[in-house]
């Protein structure tokens, strides 16, 4: 083969078609092993010489090709995962992907060309935008809490993975997973209180070591792991049901997040697999909540749901409220006054519309309201990384 080709040029002549799809099929082979070997090579590099990795190449080459080729490296490791005979192209247009070894099975199996398949990402990214921002802190603590132990990260990735894989069959498009970061600031807010603000023993190490397991599980899967400096979990899921685009479904059964419903955000607040009996075949049980359906059952509107957590308070997280007022309480008083000032205010007046013991206990809150009120508020501007598409 080596004997037509030369530096920069080809002999072609008296070539049979026999030798040219000889040489093209070597050709192709060779252009995508390369492309592979430049990715491998640009990896051990920038590992083994961080600060001057880049000498390793000529001054003519870009380095923008050099990127792209470690990073199409990095999503195919081994050496098996590039046993599919597709294009480099092809490689690289689903490299992002969870499932790109299974795209690529696909692509096979349609007989694709590069700019086919590359047709039908295009199309598929066209799809309007929907959002699954997950709460995973919640259900790796659920899972731990019930038993899991250290079963619990695995058991969370598998059961995240498999909803977002039926999910996607319903037009799922993007995929985020908050964790809890470092030094939530509500903590602060509440320093010199004496029932301060989660003030809870520390965790079990292990418990923490299942957090940062899940964490690189469902990274290798390829999801979007958020979390941010002195942000809590609750607070990137409001601020993507803020921000993003598209459809955002929260899933997580947390009555905070209730207040991030609105026409264009509904939660998903728990996925039960169940055996069907005739098939034997996983089933899920989506159990969904808009925010009409939150209306309908509670009576409170999303708008009105930090009013009326800052009355109730929330025992589980520190936050006292007005004391001695309860759910009822708090419900009855913000459908009665619309917000906690205007139920304060009555109570300066003496409304006759709120017993005297309320009355006490609401005069008595108002130096803490605007403190609580940050508590139970989630922010919906934290910075956020837009690489969730799936």
């Amino acid at each position: 083969m080596t004997q037509r080709m030369q530096k920069r040029w080809m002999d072609c002549h008296d070539m049979t078609l026999e030798q040219a799809s000889s040489y093209g099929r070597g050709l192709a082979e060779m252009q995508r092993d390369i492309m592979f070997h430049i990715g491998d090579l640009a990896r051990y590099c920038e590992a083994r010489w961080p600060d001057t990795h880049h000498q390793a190449w000529p001054e003519w080459v870009s380095p923008g090709l050099i990127a792209r080729a470690a990073a199409v490296a990095k999503a195919y490791p081994k050496q098996e995962d590039r046993r599919h005979e597709c294009t480099y192209t092809q490689y690289m247009q689903v490299a992002n992907k969870p499932d790109r070894h299974e795209r690529l099975e696909g692509i096979i199996d349609k007989g694709q060309t590069s700019d086919e398949s590359r047709a039908a990402l295009t199309e598929e990214n066209n799809r309007p935008r929907w959002l699954l921002a997950v709460d995973v802190n919640y259900y790796l603590h659920r899972w731990w809490y019930s038993g899991a132990g250290v079963e619990a990260a695995m058991g969370v990735a598998q059961w995240i993975q498999r909803t977002v894989e039926r999910l996607r069959e319903r037009g799922l498009t993007d995929v985020v997973c908050a964790f809890e970061g470092a030094n939530s600031f509500r903590k602060h807010l509440t320093k010199d209180w004496e029932d301060r603000y989660k003030d809870r023993p520390q965790k079990d190490p292990e418990l923490i070591s299942q957090l940062n397991l899940v964490r690189d599980l469902l990274d290798g899967h390829g999801f979007a792991c958020v979390s941010q400096e002195g942000m809590e979990a609750d607070d990137i899921l409001a601020s993507y049901a803020r921000q993003f685009t598209g459809k955002t479904t929260i899933l997580s059964s947390d009555k905070d997040l209730r207040q991030a419903l609105n026409e264009r955000t509904n939660m998903l607040l728990d996925v039960e697999w169940l055996e069907d009996e005739t098939s034997g075949e996983m089933i899920p049980d989506f159990k969904w909540l808009t925010a009409r359906e939150h209306t309908e059952l509670t009576g409170i509107r999303p708008d009105q749901w930090t009013e009326f957590q800052a009355i109730m308070g929330d025992t589980t997280d520190g936050i006292k409220g007005a004391v001695g007022i309860g759910e009822k309480g708090a419900k009855d008083l913000i459908l009665e006054f619309g917000s906690v000032e205007g139920a304060i205010e009555a109570a300066k007046s003496n409304d006759d519309r709120i017993k005297p013991k309320k009355r006490e206990a609401l005069i008595e809150f108002e130096d803490k309201l605007e403190v609580t009120r940050q508590l139970v508020t989630l922010k919906t501007d934290c910075e956020l990384p837009q690489n969730t598409r799936i």
